[in-house]
Order: C-alpha cells, then structure tokens, then sequence
C-alpha cells in the first residue's frame, strides 16, 4: 500500500477524537465518523483518553557523543497517573487489541509535537511509530503537517522511531510507504535494534538515518567483549549505510566513556536526563565527563587513545568584533569591511555570545532575490546563526577540533566562538585551529617515546614551564614500576613492552573517566611515566589508577605464577630470588602545598616523594601534604 497525499502521516481525520464513535447528540460537535470494528468492546478508560486526549508527553534528550550538546528530545507518551494505562506498554498493547492504535498514535503524536518548546528550532524531535500502523486501511494524509505548521516546527526537525519488537511482514511495501515520509523531509530511525524482529533485515532494507540501539547491548559494555564486539559491528555497518548510532539506556559513567571513545554518535539515559516536562538540560558534570573522553576517542581497533597536546582554545582565541542582535544589516556589512574579518559574534547586554553572522552566508541571503530589501534594514537577529559552535577556553584543542569537524558541512568553517565564565572571550578560525594542532603534533612527534607514542622530556618540561609562568595551579604524579626489572628478566623484553603500554592505556582510561580535558600524560622513559592535572583530581585519579593497574597487570602474567604470587628470577650471582608482582607508586606533587621557583624544583620534590613510595610494599600513592610526605 502506499501514500497518495503529498503529507505523509497515516490518518482518517484531522482530529483524534473524531476517531472514535460519538454518542448522538455528542457536545463535542464534531461530525459523525466512522465506527472502529470493536471499538464498543474496548475498555471505556481506553477510549475516554483517546477521545479526551489524556496523554502526557515527557521529553528525554538525545546527546551528541562528539560536542556533548543536546541533538534533540525523544518524546516519551504517559496515559493518566495511577491508571492501569499510566505506562506506554499496557497503553499501546490495550490499543492494538481493541483496533485504536492509529487513534492512540495520533492523539500522542499531537501532544508530543504541541507540547514541545525547544529553546531554538535546531533541535530534533523524535516521534515512536509502530510499524503495525501501516496496515491500516483508514488513514489520510494531512494530520501531522498540519500540527507541525502549527507550532513552527519543520518536516525536517521530526524523525519517526519505527520500533523494531514489531515484525514487519512486507518490507517491500513498508519501504515504499516510509520513502513518502522521506520525501517530505522526514527522518527514520529503527528502534530498539538488537532486541526485535529481523533487525540486520530492518536495517539493510529500511536503511534508517539512525539506529538506536537497545538498552541491552549498551548496559555493562564496557565490561563485556561479546557486546563491544556488536557494537562494533554496528559503527561499522552504520557507516556503510550513512546512518548515525544512538545508544539507549545509558546509566553509568563507564559505560558512557565507552561509547564516546570508541565512536558511537549519540547517547541517552538516566545517565544524560530523565525523561520529563518542561525540557531538561545535560548536567555539566556529565558534558565535563563527554568532553574528557572525546580527546581520548579513537577507532575500536586503535590500542592507545591520542593524549592532550597541552594547549587550550583560549590560548589562540582573537577578539573578533562583536554586535548587538538589534543592529541593522547594512551596519554589519560596513563591520566587515572596516575590521577585513570573515565573521562578526552576535552578543545580548550581558556579552553573552547568541548567535554568529558569517560574512559569506550573509552576501548570500542578500543576494537572493529580494534579499536587500527584505534584510537590509532589519536586525541582523534575523540573519544570524543562532546555534554557532561555542566552547568554554578551557578546553583542549583536541576537543574543540573534534566539535568542530563534526558540524554540518554548511557550517564547516563558521568562526568557532570561544566564552570564558560564559562571557564572550573571542572567536577561533578552523583554518587556525588546524594549523597550531598540526604544529604542536609534529613538536610531540619529534620528542615522542617510540613505544607508547607518548610526549617525552622536552615536551613535558614545556607543559611545566607554561604553568609556571601563567601561575595556573596543579599537580604532578610521577608514575613508577615496582619489579619491572625483574619481570623483563624472566619474560623477555617483547612482554616488557606489552606491559609499558598496558600501562599507558591504565593512566589514559583513569584519566578519562577522573580528570579534566586539560589533564596530561608524559612519558618520561623505561618505566617512568607522568601526569600533570588540576589539584582536585589527585586522590581520584590516584586510587583509579592504583584499582584498575592491579586488576590489569594480572593478565601479563602465566597462571603459575599467579597461583604463587611471584616469580622467580636468577640474579646475577647465579642465584634464584623471588620478587613480587609488578606493582605501581605513584608520587603526587602539587601547588596547593607550596610554591615552585622553576621545573627542575618540582622534580626535586618528586624524587624524594618516589624514595618513600617506592619503600613501601605494593601500589601505593604518596601525596606531599604542607611540605610532609604522606600517604
């Protein structure tokens, strides 16, 4: 079957309530309609909240895993409270028997879309529809442009989740009827994938442009190498057919990590948001814990995350001119022309950026027809983009590379707009950006540690020295095996190596998920590693890395061994000694506890805090408290 109408929503009347059967002499005054087969049969509950629209939409964002901005809100439909039909599964399961599902669907969809008030019109909507809906024989089209129109709000803003725990028994004829949606600008997305019906033959036939995955894959992934190979089946298979990943039910901070270093696209859950109404926003805590990983985000096949280059956006951001949203058009082309810039920040009284005007998209719009005259003398509020990539000046180069490559190809090479407590800070160019990444690459490749790929000497006593000179507090761990000698003795020096990047990845995992996006790690040589980071994170970070490192080392070595708890090694006078299993000491030395007068200073301290950790038996963390060593 399929669409003959230009709109293509499935429904018989513009009004819901029109879809069920009216007592005569009804005070609605809506004409009679056609009766449902059993509608009389239904539960008169069921039928009183369709016809009295008793739904309530709740909204749970969806985020963007590469910015950690919000990409739009799923809607989320309730019946009445302390009803049996308060949860959408008894709700919808009650409508398929009883032959309401398009009319439970259609009141749904139109408090959904009347009920939604993103803070800007850039934010997606996603509406559940069930695929059994297109066997109806009683739709038109109509219903679901006209709600849009009402609100403002554009075919192309609205995805359709197909839920994937239905069958679908003609794909031929689905396709053809989802392709009409297509055409109107709609998107599709196929739900609950990995939990439902066919879903490889839903995905390669629907082609959707986003899967969403179920919640059962996403929980404990990062603990599970069967569903982390699923997952990445899927990115995979995603990129062939030009569809974006959502992973559902995400709850726990791991689990996000996961998935945002690993390249999955979008994310929702607890973890994010609940579900609710009005709008939520993201916590920062959990932006913070997105922004962190995405510096570490790598391909799933890649064995050591890309660590920070040292530098922040704020360290190479220009003040470029900004103007109120109120200045007239023609005032903001004499800007560009006087300050020979390419981008001009829109800011409100409190020089808060809101929005950017691009000096080739503005010559565009006025060179359509008609353009000078309808813009010319209105405010440039009009013509602005109202959703500019903006980032705090805190965050790392890598971080903001990575947001700004993910835009949209139109707004590629927008300025990207940098704020400092929220306040406009001043603006970045890519072409910019680009290059000082690319410089500070090359510099760390040339004093690189062959092994882990990691910043060496040079590189670490520059990040030191920078902090210095701008006074930023911090901190420093200075990162040591115990018995690493010994272990390379008995297992060669090829596993040797395996455990140095064993413990390359320890530290860059710990600091993703403990540290801030501006947190480094160095590789000094051999064994020695360092981390240099806010001074908050040092107890956090240093019991992380102390959990997982002697979790992780158990693997390097054989079972025997293990079920002895040491190895044995031959000396150099020829005779067998037992050491211990590899363990870790960290030394912590930080500004909170007294100042510095130079780099080589802070070593010092450091030596000495390595002397009495090293002393102590097992991983240990030593931290310099007011000039006294403790742990």
């Amino acid at each position: 079957m399929s669409l003959q109408a230009s709109d293509p929503l499935f429904t018989r009347s513009s009004n819901p309530a029109d879809l069920l059967p009216l007592s005569r002499g009804s005070s609605s005054g809506s004409s009679p309609v056609r009766q449902f087969p059993n509608s009389g049969q239904a539960p008169p509950e069921l039928l009183q909240i369709i016809r009295q629209k008793q739904i309530t939409s709740l909204y749970q964002p969806i985020v963007d895993l590469c910015t950690g901005n919000i990409l739009g809100y799923e809607a989320l439909s309730r019946g009445p409270a302390d009803s049996p039909f308060q949860m959408p599964q008894p709700l919808f399961a009650a409508a398929t028997k009883h032959n309401q599902l398009l009319a439970l669907e259609q009141v749904c969809r139109e408090i959904a879309v009347t009920n939604f008030h993103p803070p800007t019109p850039d934010y997606m909507l996603f509406l559940n529809m069930n695929a059994d809906v297109i066997h109806d024989p009683h739709f038109k089209a109509g219903f679901t442009r006209e709600i849009l129109g009402r609100q403002n709000i554009s075919p192309a803003s609205v995805v359709f989740e197909i839920t994937e725990r239905t069958a679908i028994d003609d794909f031929e004829s689905f396709c053809r009827s989802l392709q009409h949606y297509r055409q109107q600008g709609y998107q599709i997305a196929i739900d609950d994938a990995g939990a439902g019906y066919s879903s490889l033959q839903a995905i390669s036939e629907i082609k959707p442009d986003y899967i969403k995955l179920d919640k059962s894959i996403v929980a404990s992934v990062h603990q599970s190498p069967l569903k982390q190979s699923i997952l990445e089946s899927m990115v995979k298979l995603a990129r062939i057919i030009n569809s974006k990943i959502i992973a559902e039910g995400v709850e726990l901070e791991e689990e996000l990590s996961y998935l945002v270093r690993n390249g999955i696209h979008y994310a929702q859950g607890y973890l994010l948001a609940r579900p609710q109404f009005p709008l939520s926003s993201i916590p920062q805590e959990v932006k913070d814990l997105i922004v962190a990983n995405i510096i570490c985000k790598s391909p799933v096949s890649e064995p050591l995350p890309n660590m920070a280059l040292g530098e922040t956006i704020g360290h190479i951001a220009h003040e470029a001119p900004a103007l109120s949203p109120t200045l007239p058009v023609k005032d903001a082309e004499t800007m560009f022309t006087a300050h020979q810039v390419n981008g001009l920040v829109v800011t409100n009284a409190r020089h808060e950026p809101v929005g950017l005007l691009m000096k080739d998209k503005l010559y565009y719009q006025l060179g359509t027809k008609y353009g000078v005259s309808l813009y010319h003398h209105r405010p440039v509020e009009l013509v602005m983009d109202k959703s500019p990539l903006v980032v705090n000046a805190d965050l790392p180069l890598e971080a903001v590379s990575q947001m700004a490559m993910n835009r949209d190809e139109y707004n590629l090479y927008d300025l990207i707009v940098v704020v400092r407590n929220g306040r406009y800070y001043g603006a970045v160019s890519v072409m910019t950006l680009l290059n000082t990444i690319t410089n500070l690459q090359i510099r760390r490749a040339h004093n690189s540690n062959p092994l882990t790929g990691l910043p060496g000497n040079l590189v670490i006593e520059d990040r030191l020295k920078n902090l210095l000179i701008s006074q930023q507090p911090f901190a420093v761990f200075y990162i040591d095996l115990d018995n690493f000698k010994a272990y390379n003795d008995k297992y060669g020096f090829e596993r040797g190596d395996q455990v140095l990047l064993l413990t390359s990845q320890v530290l860059s995992q710990c600091i993703a998920h403990t540290g801030q996006g501006t947190t480094f790690l160095g590789h000094i040589g051999g064994d020695d590693f360092v981390i240099i980071t806010a001074p908050g994170n040092v107890q956090t970070m240093g019991d992380a890395i102390i959990q997982r490192f002697d979790k992780e080392i158990l693997s390097m070595y054989q079972e025997e061994d293990l079920d002895r708890g040491y190895i044995t090694v031959k000396n150099r006078r020829d005779e067998v000694e037992q050491f211990p299993l590899i363990s870790i000491s960290l030394a912590v030395a930080s500004t909170q506890v007294r100042s510095f007068d130079n780099f080589l200073a802070v070593g010092e301290v450091l030596a000495e805090l390595k002397k009495l950790a090293k002393k102590r038996s097992g991983s240990c963390l030593v931290i310099d408290r007011r000039g006294k060593c403790t742990s």
